[in-house]
């Protein structure tokens, strides 16, 4: 456990600051932005993202991923999550749900939005 908390410490001391809240852009209407299970666009969908929603938490993009998202999880979720980080994709929450979506589409909040 120890390794572990190391590890997130060192990982969170790295990568510096992070957008807490991302809203949704380039999603037409009529659409919405899927969350998935993994950082591919052919994994399962959990929940779609209104292209309107401006309060999305955002726990990381890549590698860089906050310490709270990570301290849920156990060391070998931690490993696989690591392992699965890609540049254009973003670990968020959304309606208590949390996976991956695309990075293309989401840009920094301006909205007061609360946890």
């Amino acid at each position: 456990m120890k390794k572990l908390l190391l590890l997130l410490l060192l990982i969170s001391t790295l990568f510096g600051d992070k957008v807490e809240f991302m809203k949704i852009q380039k999603v037409r209407s009529w659409d919405v932005l899927n969350i998935r299970s993994q950082s591919d666009s052919e994994s399962k969908k959990l929940i779609g993202i209104p292209y309107k929603e401006s309060c999305v938490i955002n726990y990381g993009c890549g590698k860089n991923i906050d310490l709270e998202a990570m301290l849920d999880m156990e060391e070998e979720a931690v490993k696989a999550f690591l392992a699965q980080a890609q540049d254009d994709w973003c670990y968020v929450e959304y309606k208590g749900i949390r996976g991956w979506a695309s990075k293309y589409y989401l840009t920094e909040s301006t909205s007061a939005c609360t946890k």
